[in-house]
């Protein structure tokens, strides 16, 4: 079931201003900036890059200025009076793309959210620590599965109510800071407001794996999910820059040579993969085209059947970056993780790869196993700040 929740929306009036660019779209230095910049941006309150990576003696302290930040905003009226329980639909347009889900409840015990990615032990902890104090949530855990029916029926219903000569109108319909257009209204839902839809089979963690794991540790009954049709899902990838390199870029290359099919080619844009199976790398200036050489036994116990090892971002993980390069964790200070949407800055070693296939993500998640951190950007990302649903 995806539940009603009971929620405060953001006032169209601070709309502009509350809500952030997604996170990961900006550099540590751009997100600093950012809030300095934007007192009243809710990414003061949303727990991000700080709380993520920082000391876990300085998680509480993060939390209670989150905690400050949110009650500074209601106070200032950005958030209007707590709703009657109500599911809701959204529209984010942005990067190009337009996405619609539905926002609501998920009772973590009793619909199975699969996972696909691993989660980094400290952003985990600073999450938790943050739920634990805010007792809110406004980041929506973006949800799919291959057969959304019901939930497909209640956007096109929704959006139908919302085109009709005496439309529903929108509780918002804004542009956002960073240039998306956010559009939220009320869900027309068959069984009337209030009610629940009901859902077959598990639902697919698409982004908020950390938040799920937080949710659960922070002792949380639901998670606020926005479950979005897979049609609408549109796969972009993370590139990998290493801001040091400390061997000389030909011994990169033979190391590369041993387990790959290299060509050098003459830019980053030659180098960017078209497809799954293939790796860009950029070391010093130079740019090369990769191929992995998989190799494993046919056993059927073997892990090469778990679909995460066959992945291009394993082989950029345990090969690439923790063979050649040392780096073997993702929270790693030489390692940055840049969305393909952002512009790249020289760096001394980048990585590209392809976009996952959805159906990889499925595999995935069906078989139990997890990828390396990073290795799925759906787009476009959900926001934060457009309704607080105490948990």
């Amino acid at each position: 079931m995806i539940e009603p929740v009971s929620a405060r929306v953001l006032t169209p009036e601070w709309a502009p201003t509350v809500i952030p660019a997604p996170y990961d779209s900006l550099t540590p230095h751009e997100h600093a900036q950012h809030l300095a910049d934007n007192p009243d941006s809710f990414a003061h309150v949303a727990g991000l890059p700080p709380e993520s990576f920082g000391h876990p003696s300085e998680h509480l302290r993060h939390a209670t200025r989150s905690t400050q930040a949110l009650d500074r905003l209601i106070g200032l009226g950005a958030f209007g009076t707590t709703r009657e329980p109500s599911l809701y639909v959204q529209c984010v347009e942005a990067d190009g793309h337009a996405q619609h889900s539905l926002l609501g409840g998920v009772r973590l015990s009793s619909i199975e959210l699969r996972p696909h990615e691993d989660t980094q032990p400290g952003r985990v902890h600073g999450l938790t620590v943050h739920f634990t104090e805010v007792r809110r949530m406004s980041s929506p855990v973006v949800v799919t599965a291959p057969r959304l029916t019901v939930v497909a029926e209640v956007i096109e219903d929704t959006l139908a109510a919302a085109g009709a000569s005496i439309p529903l109108e929108p509780l918002l319909d804004t542009k956002t800071a960073d240039g998306a257009r956010v559009t939220l209204w009320p869900a027309v839902v068959g069984g009337g407001e209030g009610a629940s839809v009901g859902l077959d089979g598990p639902l697919y963690i698409v982004d908020g794996h950390h938040r799920v794991a937080a949710a659960r540790q922070a002792g949380f009954s639901h998670v606020l999910v926005a479950c979005a049709p897979t049609e609408e899902l549109h796969l972009g990838s993370f590139d990998r820059e290493l801001s040091e390199l400390d061997m000389m870029p030909r011994r990169v290359v033979e190391l590369m040579r041993s387990r790959c099919d290299v060509e050098e080619v003459s830019d980053a844009v030659a180098a960017r993969p078209g497809a799954p199976g293939w790796i860009g790398v950029g070391v010093a200036g130079h740019w090369f085209r990769a191929r992995p050489r998989l190799e494993g036994s046919t056993d059927d116990a073997s892990p090469v059947h778990n679909p995460a090892t066959r992945l291009d971002a394993a082989f950029v993980h345990d090969f690439l970056l923790g063979e050649i390069f040392g780096v073997t964790s993702a929270s790693d200070p030489r390692l940055t993780y840049r969305p393909t949407t952002v512009a790249a800055t020289p760096a001394p070693v980048t990585i590209l790869m392809a976009p996952v296939p959805l159906g990889a993500v499925f595999d995935v998640a069906d078989f139990g196993g997890v990828m390396p951190p990073k290795t799925t950007y759906f787009l476009p990302k959900a926001r934060s700040g457009l309704l607080l649903v105490s948990c």
